[in-house]
């Protein structure tokens, strides 16, 4: 409706923009999240065919040299360690997940409040709009009705 303003908008439009950046960071940190899965099943992965590959030369050869013992164990440590602190950067992006996800929908309360706000305001504005309306077509209807009071009582 013309003439109608929100007080509140700046904040609202804030608020908006606010939970609009939430999400952006929190879809960067799902995936990023994804593609670090990503690269643990594909280490894990390595791990089993690295270990596979040595079991496989065992049967095969019957005795391994010490050399490719030792080779094989650094690989496997390397690959563990690796392993370990990914998955420990993982447990650390799930935390920032689930406290994105919690400012997200603090954001998004707050971004709704607002909205009821507006809404409420918004309806006491119409009808106090519907209450001027009202009080000028009374006094029109009052003017007309002195107007032919006037008219009737001059004849």
């Amino acid at each position: 409706m013309k003439g109608y303003h929100f007080r509140l908008q700046k904040v609202l439009d804030t608020c908006r923009l606010k939970e609009e950046l939430i999400e952006v960071k929190l879809a960067e940190l799902e995936r990023l999240a994804e593609s670090q899965r990503a690269h643990l099943s594909a280490m894990e992965e390595e791990e089993r065919a690295l270990l596979s590959e040595r079991r496989a030369k065992r049967e095969q050869e019957g005795a391994v040299a010490i050399e490719e013992e030792i080779f094989y164990e650094r690989c496997l440590e390397n690959l563990r360690l690796k392993v370990e602190r990914l998955r420990m950067y993982l447990r650390s992006l799930e935390e920032q997940i689930r406290q994105t996800r919690e400012e997200l929908v603090a954001a998004a309360m707050e971004r709704k409040v607002l909205e009821k706000l507006r809404e409420k305001d918004y309806e006491r504005f119409t009808v106090e709009v519907e209450r001027n309306n009202q009080k000028a077509l009374d006094e029109i209807a009052v003017q007309r009705y002195a107007r032919r009071e006037d008219q009737c009582s001059g004849m």
